[in-house]
């Protein structure tokens, strides 16, 4: 018997993880259409961290593809507005949003996602200072 509700209760939670993540998807798909029609990029900001709070109940069984599309969709979009605008707040938002979509990518399997995700994500941390010379050079400074 305890089996049996240990087995309910883990369906039920991979349901409720699937239709989260579903939800959290959703909406960051809108917030990008109100952000393109408003030109605010609070609403994208909100949509990476629902999305990467939806990352905790993540396994390979419940993360979907799409999931990290449209983080890599939102670090596209807010880089963007990062370079245009010189806005830092975007750009740190792009890389955390580039950093769900190489999780759930690495997750899932999906190489050439992951490789496209990297250099986006390397790109952003060039724009915010933290690039690959930056780690070279605090490297040699702690040796």
């Amino acid at each position: 018997m305890a089996t049996v509700n240990k087995l309910t209760l883990r369906r039920e939670h991979k349901s409720a993880t699937v239709e989260l993540t579903a939800l959290n998807r959703e909406m960051a798909l809108r917030m990008i259409t109100l952000a393109n029609e408003t030109g605010e990029i609070l609403p994208l900001i909100e949509a990476v961290e629902a999305m990467r709070t939806a990352e905790e109940f993540y396994s390979p069984d419940t993360a979907q593809i799409e999931d990290a599309r449209v983080q890599k969709k939102l670090g596209d979009v807010l880089l963007n507005i990062g370079k245009n605008e010189e806005d830092m707040c975007a750009i740190d938002a792009a890389i955390s949003a580039y950093r769900g979509a190489i999780t759930i990518s690495s997750m899932l399997g999906a190489q050439n996602l992951r490789a496209e995700t990297r250099k986006s994500y390397a790109l952003a941390l060039n724009y915010a200072g933290k690039g690959q010379r930056d780690r070279s050079l605090s490297l040699m400074g702690a040796a």
